[in-house]
């Protein structure tokens, strides 16, 4: 029997950071087709089609005339894919009414580093100055009100990155699931940025287990609710479809003693704040 409370929140929920297949070198759970049907059944309002490697703006229009009513948007990642820091293919994208452009991921020097398999894309010119491209990148971003994600970046990178999209009026912003990685500090000079922070209930999985669903919810309370969102960040073989691992979310934070309030605006009130318009 469905819970009628996580029913209600799932409904018009919007999921800011989704897998699907094909996704070059990476097995997904769901091709894009299966994924949207889930997220329309399940009717929510939407969510953000991501790809490490690829654009989706225009595979987010067709599911768009697929689902009407469901809102899928597109975004790009700025990895070698694409060029890494290439305004030229956040241009197209903008062009194609993609919302979300998130910095390096799995081609950011600082995610490489760490892992061990050496160097990769730096936002440094040198540290403590932004290259170029960057400010190029804001520009578009900014002319287009897209929304502006740090990826995989360092905890500096990314508060240089903010502060200056901020000086830039780029009004939606957000930090890429920092959590771990970032300090409280950080994650409070972001957040004065108008910066809104992104805990992914993938951490939560049991093939992460990177936090309890009590920490998680601490470390929501600890930013504060008004300024983090709840995704998914789910596509993977071994986990539910997104649409069920939001579900999954609703669940376990209404579980762990989160408001219904405070759940809605997690998953539904912000995020849709941030791409709405």
């Amino acid at each position: 029997m469905k819970n009628p409370d996580v029913e209600e929140i799932l409904k018009g929920s919007f999921d800011l950071h989704v897998h699907a297949g094909p996704d070059p070198g990476r097995e997904r759970r769901m091709d894009a087709l299966d994924t949207a049907r889930a997220a329309y059944e399940s009717e929510m309002k939407g969510f953000v089609l991501k790809s490490h490697d690829y654009p989706t703006a225009s595979l987010a229009y067709a599911l768009n005339r697929m689902y009407p009513g469901l809102e899928v948007a597109g975004s790009v990642v700025l990895n070698y894919g694409v060029g890494g820091l290439n305004p030229e293919a956040v241009r197209v994208a903008a062009a194609l009414k993609a919302k979300v452009v998130w910095m390096p991921t799995f081609s950011a020097q600082f995610f490489l580093e760490k892992q061990g398999l050496g160097s990769g894309i730096s936002l440094w010119e040198e540290p403590g100055t932004l290259r170029p491209e960057v400010n190029d990148i804001l520009d578009i971003v900014a002319a287009n009100d897209m929304v502006l994600a740090s990826g995989h970046v360092s905890p500096e990178e990314a508060i240089a990155l903010f502060s200056l999209a901020n000086e830039m009026r780029v009004s939606r912003m957000i930090a890429t699931h920092p959590a771990g990685i970032a300090t409280a500090e950080q994650l409070s000079e972001m957040v004065s940025l108008g910066v809104f922070v992104e805990y992914t209930f993938l951490a939560c999985m049991p093939s992460r287990q990177d936090m309890s669903l009590a920490e998680f919810v601490d470390a929501v309370a600890a930013v504060g609710v008004e300024h983090c969102v709840v995704t998914t960040d789910f596509g993977q073989p071994e986990n539910p479809p997104p649409a069920e691992g939001m579900r999954m979310a609703v669940a376990g934070l209404l579980t762990a003693g989160m408001s219904p309030d405070d759940v809605s605006r997690l998953v539904k009130d912000n995020p849709l704040q941030l791409v709405s318009g």
